[in-house]
């Protein structure tokens, strides 16, 4: 019996060490992530990591990876986590995302909940979010109108940022986003 009991006891330990493991791997990415250290994000990354937007995208491997963490360092991006728990080798939680991209257009927090990390080797081997329906309307919103502006000034960056509905990620076009945003803005036709 206490032998049994020694080796239940054992193995909670172990598997509860190995949760904990796995959120401090999620933390120690957030961190980086939101610090904009580009090199380290990515070393936390499984070669053939999966990042997948319910609904919206699917991105796969390092290449792609490192265009979305050079695009929201572009943009400030800063990552917050709640209601972290683990079972196995996966981390759920809560992600709210501000960056500069969103407070252009109003957008105080992109939710994803949940969201969940599935970690191998100490590695993230696949991410799921799932945004919130009312986030997906705001960004929805703020690009027809920002469209509806650019058709009626004539500018085709918007053209050259979404392609086949899709966004294109990376610093350079951070910066257009930036500075078609300042455009829109300070425009008489918003006055």
């Amino acid at each position: 019996m206490k032998k049994s009991l020694l080796f239940i006891v054992s193995f909670l330990t172990l598997f509860s060490c190995s949760n904990d493991k796995n959120q401090e791997v999620v933390k120690s990415y957030i961190n980086a992530h939101n610090a904009h250290d580009i090199e380290k994000a990515l070393a936390f990354y499984d070669e053939n990591v999966v990042f997948e937007l319910q609904g919206v995208w699917i991105k796969e491997g390092l290449s792609e990876m490192q265009s979305l963490e050079e695009w929201d360092a572009s943009l400030n991006s800063n990552l917050r986590l709640e209601s972290i728990s683990s079972k196995e080798d996966s981390v759920f939680c809560r992600v709210v995302e501000n960056n500069d991209w969103f407070g252009a257009v109003e957008i105080h927090d992109l939710v994803h909940d949940p969201a969940v990390f599935i970690i191998e080797n100490r590695k993230i081997k696949k991410i799921i979010g799932y945004p919130s329906p009312e986030t997906g309307k705001e960004i929805e919103a703020a690009i027809g109108s920002l469209y509806q502006w650019s058709q009626k000034v004539q500018d085709s960056t918007i053209n050259e940022l979404i392609l086949n509905g899709q966004f294109i990620y990376s610093t350079e076009a951070a910066e257009k986003w930036l500075d078609l945003f300042d455009n829109w803005k300070n425009s008489d036709s918003l006055k």
